[in-house]
């Protein structure tokens, strides 16, 4: 028998933790809510045959967030844990890191994901919270939104990839293609999530929005692994855009249940390597292609 997919949400904000319960049910993930460290620790006894996913606030009512987390890998627990926070900042990811956390991520960037797929399960409804996409700002004041990806983004999808320069639809697609074929299209603008996910970045443009970033999973014949793909507009690089995305999508991935994210990155693309390291990825020389580097993240061990 399969173990069980079991997120555990200790977070004191109910009607998010409500929302993902009702979300992830729709695909037969569990969601069991703490709002108390003391009650985590007794609810995670016993339970080691499940596939298991933390997302744990930066505090608690009587509990630090980080200092549970430390607890929770002194006694043994290995299963990926994400820390939510409303202003994420340098130190605080460094000080997750050191404790064990797979990634800290906005709490606003979560909420905006799941009140907005609900809408999308649930059309018509009118008892869901209104959440704005989250945004970020980057040093010049300009604010970017991050979305989930919608099968009606396809002609901004494909705008998009069109207006990459050749250098960077190389360092992506590892080809020359221009635009992406129909069936491509398709695909990359419907994810399923929980087996595939994507993430854009959006600035306004005459009245709508221009797509300047997506980050994205792709389930491998590997269970429980996936493979990602990220890439931002030429003018818009170096600006922490993609970390942002890599971010989200790796939340994503926790919270579905999957135990490595992987990527194929070319050897010549020396600052998406520099990126994949300063988020915790592993790298690989691939034996049978040497202009090619394997990275590597784990999310967890699954099962513990």
């Amino acid at each position: 028998m399969e173990p069980a997919t079991v997120v555990y949400v200790a977070d004191p904000d109910e009607a998010m933790t409500q929302a993902l319960a009702t979300l992830l049910g729709c695909y037969g993930i569990t969601v069991h809510a703490v709002n108390r460290g003391a009650g985590l620790l007794d609810d995670l006894a016993g339970t080691s045959g499940d596939r298991r996913c933390l997302l744990l606030a930066e505090s608690l009512p009587d509990v630090d967030g980080l200092a549970l987390l430390a607890r929770l890998r002194a006694v043994g627990h290995t299963f990926p844990v994400v820390i939510l926070a409303d202003r994420p900042g340098d130190a605080l990811r460094e000080a997750a890191t050191r404790a064990g956390a797979a990634d800290v991520v906005d709490r606003p960037l979560v909420a905006a994901y799941l009140f907005a797929r609900l809408a999308e399960l649930i059309p018509g409804s009118t008892s869901l919270p209104v959440v704005s996409p989250s945004t970020m700002e980057l040093e010049d004041g300009t604010l970017v939104t991050l979305r989930m990806m919608r099968p009606e983004d396809a002609d901004m999808e494909q705008a998009f990839v069109s207006s990459l320069s050749d250098r960077s639809r190389y360092m992506r697609f590892f080809s020359g293609l221009k635009q992406l074929p129909p069936f491509m299209l398709e695909e990359l603008t419907n994810p399923r999530y929980p087996a595939s996910y994507a993430l854009i970045a959006t600035i306004p443009a005459d009245g709508g929005e221009r797509q300047i970033g997506v980050a994205r999973y792709a389930p491998t014949d590997q269970p429980g692994r996936a493979e990602f793909a990220v890439v931002v507009a030429d003018e818009w690089q170096g600006r922490g855009i993609a970390s942002q995305l890599m971010r989200g999508i790796t939340v994503a991935a926790s919270v579905a249940g999957l135990s490595q994210l992987e990527g194929l990155v070319l050897a010549e693309n020396r600052s998406m390597l520099a990126l994949a390291k300063h988020l915790g990825f592993n790298q690989e020389s691939c034996p049978d292609d040497k202009a090619l580097v394997r990275v590597v993240k784990s999310l967890g061990k699954a099962p513990d």
